[in-house]
């Protein structure tokens, strides 16, 4: 049998395999996205699903708690008490496919085990179904479920199809989910749950500076809390576009999401750059200034002198103090040069004498 070696950044092709999945025009979608792994680390889930509902997460499942659980904005959907037992039955049942078929196909390398399954609406609200499988991150697989098979060209293909069909009643349940159930779950949530998809929530951001390499350092704009997930962030330096730099996206768990993008530029030239972020949830592009510690070090450091300043005053104060209760000299009155202490008179003298004094040594001169 042809398996194919693990790849890390394999492991969330399936969610890329539909365009728009999660992009601004995919709310009329329902897809589970289904993975077991024939070796897991103990005390985590050897079979997990997540349902998406557009760009949001809706569902959780993993074996470890055997429950199909809402997640995010969907907990507070005002459903049928049966509606979330329906939805852990069926995902038992896949997890049971999904196990026995990593056994069939196993070897001594650890093997992931995926699948997207769900529906799309298409114009006129005919629903399109998908259902695609991947080994490792390659996808392998696919269900018809018009001619009720599984086929791809893998011999591990054959062999889990082989399997799957000798289950009773597995092709006329993957049949019925797809073509039936999927929209009726799907048209069920856009009518209980359409505040949650057309919920708009602005961005709070953030822009700040941190060292980079020498010589340089790093801007990062960050949004948070933001929901639909479209969101663009650009950097301006003086009013001009100055690219988007390095950036990511992802979502949280109470159905928001957030971002960031970052940007390499100059010591010293950081207050210069904005960030401009727009969103539906904001009536124009919003202007980000840098809230870097740079900028509120002025004040911080004038602050820290003056408060040192004063504890300078206030011990050379008692110690002058204590050097006059002593009957000691204090040594910067007595200086008489006009340089450097003209202004103080000499001590013992009034301001007269101190003044015919310097007029005769000015005459003697």
């Amino acid at each position: 049998m042809r398996v194919a070696r693990p790849r890390p950044w394999g492991l969330r092709v399936l969610l890329l395999l539909l365009p728009g999945t999660l992009g601004a025009d995919s709310h009329l979608s329902l897809l589970y996205h289904l993975t077991a792994v024939s070796s897991p680390t103990p005390g985590t889930p050897a079979f997990w699903v997540s349902g998406w509902l557009g760009p949001q997460q809706y569902l959780s499942y993993s074996n470890l708690r055997a429950e199909a659980e809402p997640c995010g904005a969907w907990v507070w959907e005002n459903q049928v008490p049966w509606y979330w037992e329906k939805e852990t039955t069926d995902l038992r049942n896949k997890e049971k496919l999904f196990l026995e078929a990593l056994k069939v196909v196993g070897g001594k390398d650890p093997l992931t085990l995926q699948g997207l399954l769900g529906c799309e609406l298409g114009p006129g609200n005919i629903s399109v179904p998908t259902a695609k499988f991947a080994l490792n991150g390659e996808e392998f697989m696919t269900f018809n479920p018009k001619a009720g098979n599984w086929s791809g060209d893998w011999p591990e293909a054959e062999a889990i199809g082989n399997l799957w069909k000798k289950e009773a009643e597995v092709v006329n349940q993957e049949r019925a989910f797809l073509l039936s159930s999927c929209p009726q779950r799907l048209l069920g949530h856009l009518e209980l749950g359409r505040g949650n998809l057309e919920w708009k929530e602005p961005p709070s951001m953030r822009l700040k500076a941190r060292p980079g390499s020498p010589g340089f350092s790093v801007l990062t704009c960050s949004a948070f809390s933001f929901y639909p997930p479209e969101l663009q962030l650009q950097f301006l330096r003086n009013g001009l576009a100055a690219g988007t730099g390095e950036s990511d996206q992802g979502p949280n768990g109470d159905g928001s999401f957030h971002a960031w993008s970052s940007l390499q530029v100059k010591s010293g030239d950081e207050h210069h750059y904005c960030c401009v972020v727009q969103h539906a949830g904001l009536a124009k592009p919003l202007t980000v200034e840098l809230e870097s510690s740079a900028r509120s070090a002025v004040p911080v450091v004038g602050i820290v002198i003056g408060l040192l300043l004063l504890l300078a005053a206030a011990t050379g104060g008692a110690l002058l103090w204590r050097r006059i209760r002593a009957g000691q000299p204090v040594p910067w009155i007595a200086l008489g040069a006009d340089d450097v202490g003209a202004l103080l008179p000499t001590p013992g003298l009034p301001q007269e004498a101190d003044s015919q004094d310097k007029n005769t040594l000015a005459d003697t001169a």
